[in-house]
């Protein structure tokens, strides 16, 4: 994960198939289309690989079978009522969510996507459609969603051949970043919080790129006789121009701070050969800092960074959550959401008197407070060393229930927790202890915080 300011720096239905045999006369040839000819490197068995079914296309393009080919994505309109929920409770507190749906490579490059491709349920214009769809309804209920996909798809090789993707690997070039952020800055330019904005200059030098390791053209080369195209290309890293950062010319806002993106997102924005952070600071004129994580799945980084103190203390003007499509946000339910909302929101003003019971434990009395399902309780250990908690509710009754949360090596260690009370009975709430997995202090909070924007502490 970054977490530096760049300023130096319908369904498809898989069939049963047998694979292409790669022959020794197509191989010699060396053509680029293998759906004629055989695999152009002397790949065999990708599509039954275990760990990663691949099929190769045209030009030395590879696709993911599931990731990259299939047609049924999990965007719900539950999922888009939550992303809504999250504009709204973000932009209260003045920061502006703009939400990446991120294509995959057969959206962008449908024209190198083998023919074979259709015994997978693949059509292009569906593809696009169904990409096109999930853009309109999150427009449509006030949540700024970028098409990144089209302008990848009209531009998606440059002026060195390379592809908008890397061949061997299923992340993104910096051509293909590049891309998607001048669409995205055409969007914030848009927006009422970019008004009073005064861009400073960033220029894209070139750089050597660093080594890139990919564990899917490893996979790949498994199974090829000769070496599949490398994962490199060329890389450029955003300049902060001299006259821009001038300290009196920094004055954005009349008088206030320096206006700031956070770049959320997977290992597409965390990438530096690819530096999508860097090309959003070009063309916004807004300097980025990034909390991308590689491997942090669809909530790492959102969940690591919103429930930091870092950005409760100050927030950002804009915020960029980017996200493969293929990620379901509705995948662990309601949870996530909850934290997400609520800590977005920020109004956890109801605090709890919360005593020491031990080294790890604190315990309040809720029985006074009128808590319903649409209420989350906020657990903070008071600093950024603890990754789990357990909460214990005591009811009137006597009937004890517990909930734990956990962050994953990936995530941040912020020591914050929200828990949603949504599915836990109304009588439950007599008292609650807290233990984490570090020890509390005189910083150890417990509160109360709403969901509904319209609600007040």
């Amino acid at each position: 994960m970054t977490r530096t300011r760049k300023q130096a720096y319908l369904v498809g239905t898989a069939l049963t198939v047998l694979s292409l045999a790669a022959t020794t006369s197509a191989f010699a040839a060396g053509s680029s289309d293998p759906d004629q000819t055989g695999s152009s490197f002397g790949c065999s068995g990708l599509e039954e690989v275990s760990e990663l079914q691949m099929i190769e296309g045209k030009d030395g393009m590879f696709f993911r079978i599931l990731a990259d080919l299939r047609l049924q994505h999990a965007f719900t309109e539950q999922t888009v009522d939550n992303l809504a929920a999250m504009a709204k409770a973000l932009e209260k507190n003045g920061t502006t969510l703009i939400y990446v749906p991120l294509p995959t490579k057969s959206q962008v490059l449908p024209e190198l996507v083998p023919a074979r491709a259709a015994l997978y349920g693949f059509d292009a214009n569906i593809a696009a459609e169904i990409y096109d769809d999930v853009v309109r309804r999150l427009e449509a209920k006030g949540v700024a969603a970028v098409d990144i996909a089209t302008p990848m798809r009209n531009n998606n090789r440059n002026q060195f051949g390379e592809y908008a993707f890397f061949q061997a690997d299923f992340h993104w070039t910096a051509h293909g970043a590049g891309i998607a952020a001048k669409a995205l800055a055409d969007k914030i330019k848009t927006l009422p919080a970019y008004e009073d904005v005064k861009p400073v200059g960033f220029a894209m030098k070139e750089v050597k790129p660093e080594p890139e390791y990919s564990s899917m053209r490893e996979l790949l080369q498994k199974h090829c006789v000769t070496h599949v195209p490398t994962v490199t290309a060329h890389a450029y890293e955003a300049v902060r121009e001299e006259a821009a950062a001038d300290a009196g010319s920094m004055d954005i806002f009349g008088g206030g701070d320096e206006a700031t993106i956070a770049l959320i997102g997977t290992s597409y924005s965390d990438k530096p050969i690819s530096n999508f952070a860097g090309y959003l600071e070009h063309w916004t004129g807004v300097p980025v800092d990034n909390y991308s994580i590689s491997g942090g799945n669809q909530f790492g980084s959102i969940l690591s960074y919103i429930t930091s103190r870092e950005f409760q203390e100050q927030r950002p003007r804009f915020m960029i959550w980017e996200n493969p499509i293929y990620n379901n946000l509705g995948q662990f339910g309601a949870a996530p959401w909850a934290e997400i909302i609520a800590a977005s929101l920020g109004d956890c003003g109801t605090q709890i008197d919360a005593k020491p019971v031990d080294e790890k434990t604190v315990a309040g009395d809720l029985s006074s407070l009128k808590l319903g399902g649409d209420d989350v309780l906020l657990a903070d250990i008071g600093s950024d060393v603890s990754r789990n908690v357990t909460f214990t509710f005591t009811g009137a009754d006597g009937t004890v229930r517990t909930r734990s949360m956990e962050r994953g090596d990936r995530l941040r260690a912020t020591g914050r927790y929200f828990l949603s009370l949504g599915g836990i009975p109304a009588d439950a709430f007599g008292k609650v202890s807290v233990s984490f997995d570090a020890p509390v202090g005189e910083t150890t909070a417990l509160s109360v915080c709403k969901t509904k924007t319209g609600e007040q502490s």
